[in-house]
């Protein structure tokens, strides 16, 4: 995840789910998928129970402090997820 083979600004969205919870160091990662994406790019992280990932404080402290805007958490009976856009 810390280095993707992508050139800059090559992707219009971004998905993983129940996949960042295993990323080695998940600020690099996030700070990389933000590097590949287009400006206006959307992210979205998912997530179920069984990944065992808290959503608190996700948005604000590795979403948003990657970078990317507008972060916030949709929540769902099965699970939530992290949505954000690369400006």
């Amino acid at each position: 995840m810390e280095s993707l083979p992508f050139d800059d600004n090559s992707f219009d969205k971004a998905l993983a789910i129940n996949s960042m919870q295993v990323w080695p160091n998940v600020p690099a990662g996030l700070r990389e998928i933000r590097r590949v994406m287009k400006p206006g790019g959307r992210l979205a992280l998912g997530f179920t129970p069984h990944s065992g990932q808290p959503n608190n404080g996700l948005t604000e402290r590795l979403v948003a402090a990657a970078g990317f805007a507008k972060a916030h958490v949709v929540e769902g009976d099965e699970g939530f997820c992290a949505l954000a856009i690369k400006q």
